[in-house]
């Protein structure tokens, strides 16, 4: 269902266990025709999508989530604004857990603040 939603452009290394990500998100991707229609909203669950899909990427190994501590919804992403996600996770790891804040921005404004623990999926 969130296939195509985003196009994730870059994830860099800010250090060690920090990355900087840039994506943007598809207007016209069915989510939206729901969520809500004539005034599309991207759904809070596709915000943490993201941000999991990003430290993937940093990591290099596929995760879930296993606690949300806080997440903190600030505003809105209307993607009819057309602007640039940014995302920014600084991570620790200890015993298999990994501890992550992360802040989500659209354009230069703040709209989630995250603090969860995440561990690899392992098959």
């Amino acid at each position: 269902m969130l296939k195509n939603l985003f196009a994730i452009e870059s994830v860099t290394a800010e250090n060690t266990w920090a990355f900087l990500a840039k994506a943007s998100v598809d207007p016209k991707h069915p989510v939206f025709q729901g969520h809500f229609p004539g005034v599309p909203v991207l759904p809070g669950v596709c915000s943490l999508y993201l941000i999991r899909t990003c430290t993937e990427l940093f990591l290099g190994h596929d995760l879930r989530y296993n606690t949300v501590d806080s997440c903190k919804f600030t505003a809105m992403i209307d993607p009819l604004r057309n602007e640039k996600i940014t995302v920014q996770g600084d991570l620790k790891q200890a015993e298999g857990i990994i501890r992550i804040k992360a802040l989500m921005l659209y354009g230069n404004r703040t709209v989630l603040k995250l603090q969860a623990t995440m561990k690899e999926i392992t098959l």
